[in-house]
């Protein structure tokens, strides 16, 4: 690799969500995308690259291109991705996005690129090899903080986070102690083979997971871009550390996909 690549910064893939907008009297399907997450990536030092929603065989050639990937947050996963009867209680799922954006983390999973997955992309994660979630959790019992109506509400209501020793998130953050905000309905119920869960509510709820096997695949539940910025910034400027160091990392091993 020349000098010259070296100094590159590194392009970070972020998925985005859709949604029908009225534009001057007219309907228009766009793509959309909180602009947190480019400033956040931006502030770590990488290039923000928003991608469209992915047929699966769009997914590996766009990985070519990536030094790492970002699944953002998002609408509720199908429960025809993983298996379930439909509870009737998901928000605006879309089982062609969903599999759209397993296609592309297990691309990614194939390409050794670094992964770090946000609130509906932690679900994702875990979906995609092979897990489960809970469709309600406060049907399952939890007194789990209700979803924001407000942005407002969402930035001011955090809840402790308990993090495992000895994990890589534990490791990012310096520490296992916490504060995050709570947006969330649905949560991780089975995790996934190859996965860990290395971080909690108070409650019991899982908070994140992240790969058993040496693979960067790191995944919260919450949303660290919309905490009041520095604050976990750490998560940002890891991913883009090591998307910087070693993008293609032969020596990683990865959980094979369900």
């Amino acid at each position: 690799m020349s000098v010259e690549t070296d100094l590159q910064p590194p392009i970070i893939g972020i998925t985005c969500m859709r949604r029908s907008v009225e534009l001057l009297g007219s309907d228009l399907e766009a793509f959309f995308l909180d602009r947190a997450y480019t400033r956040r990536i931006r502030a770590a030092g990488g290039v923000p690259v928003i991608l469209p929603q992915l047929r699966e065989e769009e997914a590996a050639p766009v990985l070519d291109r990536l030094d790492a990937l970002i699944l953002s947050g998002g609408d509720d996963v199908h429960p025809a991705a993983y298996d379930a009867v439909d509870e009737g209680v998901s928000i605006d799922p879309g089982l062609e996005t969903d599999r759209g954006e397993m296609a592309l983390l297990r691309a990614a999973v194939g390409a050794h690129t670094p992964v770090l997955g946000i609130c509906r992309g932690a679900q994702i994660v875990n979906v995609a090899f092979g897990g489960t979630l809970s469709q309600e959790i406060l049907q399952d019992g939890t007194p789990h903080p209700l979803r924001p109506e407000t942005l407002h509400e969402l930035l001011a209501r955090l809840h402790d986070l308990e993090v495992a020793q000895g994990s890589e998130l534990g490791r990012i953050y310096g520490g296992t102690q916490r504060q995050v905000n709570s947006t969330h309905h649905q949560a991780i119920r089975d995790i996934a083979d190859g996965f860990r869960a290395v971080a909690w509510a108070p409650d019991g709820v899982i908070e994140a997971i992240e790969s058993k096997s040496g693979g960067y695949l790191v995944a919260v539940q919450w949303h660290p871009e919309k905490l009041p910025a520095p604050q976990d910034q750490e998560l940002f400027d890891d991913l883009v550390r090591v998307a910087k160091g070693t993008p293609k990392r032969e020596t990683q091993k990865w959980p094979t996909s369900a």
